[in-house]
């Protein structure tokens, strides 16, 4: 039998993992998805969720992983945290060959379809990303809670910040303290205890509701989703305040984008491109890549 070679792209992020499986033509083949994949926090949670994905999309187009050479790019969530990279690939290979970058990387490759540009994610947390001729620049995306403002993670712990200091009677109880009260009394939790333990993705699954009221014309829910645009002009002036990424072409991507872009200046909104792709994009153009350069 003939083995097939096809490329996988990865999108692991903090909350859900994406994989696209394609023919190194470049036609899809199929998708999965899986649970988070953060490679700082455990390698083991993140390479189940990456089987998941994969076995989902493989079965789509009824292929086993015996009956493929797979060469895959991995975005991954944590892959700058030290010893991360080298704790997931000591795990049994799911690959013939393997890269694993950040997925702010696979972002800004996909962002501008494999060409110099710069790019902030705003997802569950936030980070920038520049490249330019080879170089790349990074500013943000240091985790939560002691970094990634602007994001989903942000956001959230934010509201619950609120909540607190309105439960302690130390400010005035508002409609959004009251409406995250009630969001989690009604998961059985005791809303003042709730954030002990609790994850980044926990927090995040807070903003649907504050997006909501902020719809509704809450003037405390826009207030927080303004300073969560001021946190992503932040991380767009300090990619252009380096010698050399001035000029790229730059763009807000990643699932809180919509939410936040319309609480970024007018003149900053101007100055933005559209995305050209997003993360899974830019990890199979990697993927292609890799195919095509002989192993070392």
């Amino acid at each position: 039998m003939t083995v097939r070679t096809l490329l996988v792209g990865i999108d692991g992020g903090g909350t859900r993992t994406r994989l696209r499986l394609a023919t190194p033509e470049g036609t899809v083949l199929a998708d999965g998805d899986g649970g988070p994949a953060n490679i700082a926090l455990d390698a083991g949670p993140a390479r189940e969720s990456i089987r998941q994905a994969l076995d989902l999309a493989l079965s789509r187009v009824g292929l086993l992983g015996a009956d493929c050479r797979l060469i895959a790019v991995a975005g991954m969530a944590g892959a700058e945290a030290t010893g991360a990279v080298a704790r997931f690939n000591a795990r049994p290979a799911m690959f013939a060959r393997l890269r694993i970058v950040s997925d702010a990387y696979t972002s800004c490759v996909g962002a501008h379809a494999g060409a110099d540009g710069a790019m902030v994610a705003a997802g569950t947390g936030t980070v920038g990303l520049a490249i330019a001729g080879g170089a790349t620049r990074r500013v943000g995306g240091w985790g939560f809670p002691q970094g990634d403002e602007g994001g989903g993670a942000w956001i959230g712990l934010q509201a619950i910040r609120l909540m607190l200091r309105a439960g302690d009677g130390r400010i005035p109880r508002t409609l959004l303290s009251e409406a995250v009260r009630a969001r989690l009394a009604d998961g059985g939790a005791d809303p003042m205890l709730w954030a002990v333990g609790a994850r980044a993705a926990d927090f995040a699954a807070l903003v649907p509701m504050v997006a909501a009221l902020a719809r509704d014309g809450d003037a405390e829910a826009r207030d927080l989703l303004g300073r969560a645009g001021a946190e992503i002009e932040l991380l767009l002036g300090a990619l252009r305040a380096a010698e050399g990424f001035a000029s790229l072409p730059c763009c807000v991507l990643g699932g809180l984008a919509p939410l936040v872009l319309p609480y970024l200046s007018p003149a900053t909104r101007a100055g933005l491109s559209a995305p050209k792709g997003d993360a899974i994009d830019g990890a199979m153009r990697l993927a292609k890549r890799l195919h095509e350069t002989p192993p070392a």
